[in-house]
């Protein structure tokens, strides 16, 4: 989805897709069978902010490898972990306020990676391609680098 958008012209397209993303989400969440924390609509807000920052932090995986396998594999292993061992091993009162997918401590800290990421502290690849230009086309020529 990520090169189409790109390919579309759309504006911010990797904030684009994790927004989009979000919101496949959302029916489950506000539903209550996804991502549950202490109420529906607090865990979507939540929800979104992680799933939006996640979003981001792959789409830029993506982007910088050329590939994407890496993004897949992250999500596979955040799914793993998240989903399983993490959740249940998190007991107390308050926990899904705090941890999972619907956490504010996770919250915060997707927030901060995506926002180091989006700074360029972990890129390869600075700029987007220029409208009108296929991806596949644009990362061909783009040298890559590490910073």
């Amino acid at each position: 989805m990520l090169t189409r958008l790109i390919d579309a012209g759309v504006p911010r397209p990797v904030l684009a897709s994790g927004l989009i993303w979000g919101l496949w989400h959302l029916p489950l969440v506000l539903a209550g069978v996804y991502a549950a924390g202490p109420s529906p609509a607090l865990s979507a807000v939540l929800f979104m902010g992680a799933v939006t920052s996640f979003g981001y932090i792959l789409g830029r995986m993506r982007l910088q490898t050329g590939s994407i396998w890496p993004a897949v594999v992250a999500h596979s292993a955040w799914n793993s972990v998240i989903q399983g061992p993490f959740d249940g091993s998190t007991t107390g009162a308050g926990a899904g306020l705090w941890t999972g997918e619907s956490g504010i401590l996770t919250v915060v800290v997707l927030v901060v990676v995506a926002v180091l990421v989006s700074r360029g502290t972990w890129t390869y690849i600075r700029r987007l391609p220029e409208r009108g230009v296929p991806l596949s086309q644009w990362l061909s020529r783009q040298p890559a680098r590490v910073t």
